[in-house]
């Protein structure tokens, strides 16, 4: 894990900004999921409130355009999305 230069605010979904929360660090690292290729991806890091895992941010989803169901809160890569390439 590597620290940047300068911590980022993080925006939450609804355009507002959470003082609490800031990009502080980024790092690679290795995703491997069911029936899809593995991948290595530079994640950024956030403290997360009690609860999260994590938060997926615009470009990570952007970049895979996976399904969402939000009723069952789940996300499934989509199997059109054979090779991957760094964005």
């Amino acid at each position: 894990m590597s620290e940047l230069p300068e911590k980022i605010p993080f925006i939450i979904m609804d355009s507002s900004e959470s003082p609490s929360l800031f990009v502080t660090h980024h790092t690679k690292y290795m995703v491997e999921l069911p029936s899809f290729q593995s991948f290595e991806w530079d994640f950024l890091v956030i403290d997360t409130p009690k609860g999260e895992d994590l938060k997926l941010g615009f470009d990570f989803l952007n970049h895979f355009n996976p399904s969402v169901d939000w009723r069952k809160g789940l996300i499934t890569f989509n199997s059109d999305h054979k090779e991957f390439s760094d964005p």
